[in-house]
């Protein structure tokens, strides 16, 4: 992080893995799921997940495993006998469920990171906020929003809270952002610190330019700065999956906008 960023020691030793067992349209998901491979073997995270060696869950996996790292594939038995997503890396775990292949994992891991997907990764990542809501498990749930795709899965999740449907301890469970690493910090965040208090920005970097909360705000500083030439046009196309280098941009433009009257 910039300025006057902190770190986290690496506590989260085994992390379970939901996410589709196809690629998408989008490249940004294979592209970031492999990143997302190399980062938890950077920090000698252990891996379980769906089983498998297609899709994103299978990107991850195959990073992992083929350098080095430890992997163990939680898989419904009806599924692994037919090998319908191919082999899987690592120890192979039969189930006899989707359901038990949760409580498995549930079980072994200490943090879950939830990709994009579909059908069955929506029925997993519901099944642990039900967990949740019994008090069943406390375990933070990482959203990776690879170029915004849970965004509209956060706004209803912030809704059940204000409509009292779900408890806002609940809520503070789910963490997300656009940056592997800082994601990753995040989940070791709310791990280290599960309770009331200052967030994972505060703590990071209380300047920080939040790009999920403020990105309507960046689009209109962007598009007079490029207006008025002080960017080329370009540069829009870093806000589709923006990294650390594009905000430092970003804060500069926002200083000169506001030297040129552009914005208060």
């Amino acid at each position: 992080m910039e300025g006057t960023s902190r770190t986290l020691p690496y506590t989260i030793r085994f992390v379970g893995l939901l996410g589709s067992h196809s690629l998408g349209r989008n490249p940004k998901f294979m592209a970031t799921s492999v990143d997302l491979g190399r980062e938890l073997l950077r920090r000698k995270n252990k891996l379980a997940y769906g089983g498998g060696s297609v899709g994103l869950q299978g990107a991850v996996a195959s990073t992992v495993f083929t350098n080095g790292g430890l992997v163990r594939g939680f898989i419904p038995g009806y599924i692994a006998t037919r090998r319908v997503y191919g082999p899987t890396y690592g120890v192979e775990h039969t189930v006899s469920s989707n359901y038990y292949k949760y409580f498995e994992m549930n079980h072994a891991v200490e943090a879950f990171i939830v990709l994009p997907g579909g059908v069955n990764t929506m029925e997993g990542l519901f099944t642990l906020i039900s967990w949740a809501s019994e008090g069943l498990h406390n375990r933070p749930i990482g959203l990776l929003n690879i170029d915004g795709y849970f965004n509209n899965l956060l706004k209803f999740i912030d809704d059940a809270v204000r409509q009292n449907f779900m408890a806002s301890s609940q809520r503070k469970l789910f963490i997300s952002s656009f940056f592997v690493d800082e994601f990753l910090d995040k989940l070791e965040f709310a791990k280290a610190f599960p309770g009331a208090g200052a967030g994972y920005d505060e703590f990071a970097n209380p300047e920080r330019l939040d790009l999920e909360l403020h990105g309507d705000d960046i689009l209109s500083i962007v598009s007079a700065a490029e207006w008025s030439g002080l960017l080329p046009s370009p540069i829009l196309n870093v806000l589709i999956m923006p990294n650390r280098r594009d905000i430092t941009r970003l804060k500069r433009t926002k200083t000169k906008a506001k030297e040129h009257g552009m914005m208060v």
